[in-house]
């Protein structure tokens, strides 16, 4: 875990055991093992895991556009104002 740089380190540190659990679970690991874990130990194999590169969620992380959400973001509020209109 220590080869992880500081952010890497503080989301594995910060992430609940039952979340490590399901990320390992997601890249194949069988769940027997898993449920079997200590904290440190599934701390240890997710960390492997990103330094390899598997990282479950990468994908979901980069795949957020910023622009799109806030778009997004501003239809619900129209949405929301129009509702409050409509119950006036």
């Amino acid at each position: 875990m220590e080869q992880l740089n500081e952010v890497q380190q503080t989301a594995v540190r910060k992430s609940s055991s039952d979340r490590l659990r399901a990320l390992l679970m997601k890249v194949g690991v069988a769940e027997e093992l898993v449920m079997g874990m200590s904290r440190d130990e599934l701390m240890q194999r997710y960390a492997g895991l990103l330094l390899k590169g598997t990282e479950p969620d990468a994908e979901a992380a980069s795949s957020i556009d910023p622009e799109l959400e806030k778009a997004r973001f501003l239809h619900e509020e129209k949405m929301k104002q129009m509702e409050m209109e409509i119950q006036r």
